[in-house]
């Protein structure tokens, strides 16, 4: 994209996706995932740019951990998020992620407003205890499959990572109360589906393959058929992306719409599920017309959302206001159809 976009839609698309030793420069995606910010006014779009650019800093993070160990900047961010000390006691070395982090509106919100009153209930649990349990989920989430040998054995395995991953990134993100929150989930699970189609080509390159090894092996295929990009030779692999796309993926995607749908829903996650819906659609169908094959899909792809983003870069003269949902209490995170 051209980088003569104005000042204020720059620092919305500036998620810190390039920054650093990780796997790939993910700024593209995250504007492929976030453009519909520039529909909300000025101070809504700054509280989730925060919030998804310490999500995206402590994937990457992680990332440069994996791939060079003698980088401990999240095990860092970790321990400080555990035993958090005053940002001026910070220690010399503390990484300057970290103490970007303590000056950042999303600690603020985490930490600050925790324990604030509500007007809801008179015995009220802290209204922010499902952002703090989420952020913490995520936490160990990372820390859980952000490994080079990681290898998943059923469906089982799989369904819980995109609940832990995906489920508690959405349930980390603005504008959400207890009771949203578990649809939230729904929706970040199904993103992270997504997101793994859409990644088969550079998962592959890092010897990474989401794919269940029980499923694989249901269809005839191996992690090693996707690594040496011999999958398309088999006869199987189409026969698994039709499994995926016509049977795997529709019953969460309507799960995941019924959410989207909701009369309460707030004006941001509303864009939100319809920017994401519309960017899942897009996945499949480029994935389609390149007949399942990754390698070429992932030019396709690419080069479709560029165009699609000349179309969606300019704020509207009148961005949409958001208004926090009301509510508190306590909820168990990643409480969807079935237990995790």
């Amino acid at each position: 994209m051209s980088s003569f976009r104005p000042r204020r839609q720059q620092r919305v698309m500036d998620f810190g996706s390039s920054n650093g030793c990780a796997i790939a420069d993910d700024a593209l995606k995250d504007v492929d995932n976030a453009a519909w910010l520039i529909y909300l006014t000025p101070d809504a779009q700054e509280e989730w740019r925060d919030r998804i650019y310490w999500i995206r800093t402590l994937d990457r993070l992680a990332e440069q951990g994996w791939l060079n160990s003698e980088l401990n900047s999240f095990e860092q961010f970790c321990q400080h998020w555990h035993h958090p000390q005053p940002v001026e006691e910070l220690p010399i070395e503390a990484s300057c992620q970290l103490k970007l982090w303590r000056k950042s509106r999303t600690w603020r919100h985490l930490i600050n407003t925790a324990h604030s009153d509500c007007d809801n209930c008179d015995n009220c649990a802290p209204r922010n205890l499902f952002a703090l349990s989420a952020w913490q989920h995520y936490l160990r989430a990372i820390t859980t499959y952000h490994r080079d040998d990681l290898v998943l054995q059923t469906m089982v395995d799989y369904d819980r990572m995109i609940e832990h991953l995906g489920g508690s990134l959405f349930q980390v993100l603005p504008d959400l109360n207890a009771d949203l929150a578990v649809g939230a989930c729904v929706v970040g699970a199904l993103d992270q589906c997504y997101n793994h189609l859409r990644d088969l080509n550079e998962d592959s390159q890092h010897r990474l393959c989401y794919f269940p090894h029980t499923l694989l092996n249901e269809f005839g295929l191996n992690a090693e058929h996707f690594y040496q990009r011999t999958v398309f030779e088999q006869p199987g692999y189409r026969q698994l992306m039709h499994y995926w796309l016509y049977e795997y993926l529709p019953p969460r995607k309507a799960i995941a719409q019924q959410f989207a749908r909701r009369l309460d829903l707030p004006p941001s996650w509303k864009l939100l599920c319809d920017w994401s819906f519309d960017r899942y659609e897009r996945i499949e169908a480029c994935l389609q017309s390149c007949d399942y094959n990754y390698v070429d899909f992932a030019q396709h792809y690419w080069t479709e959302v560029r165009q699609h983003l000349k179309h969606h870069s300019t704020p509207p003269a009148h961005p949409i206001t958001i208004q926090t949902p009301r509510g508190c209490g306590m909820y168990k995170p990643f409480a969807l159809h079935r237990s995790a």
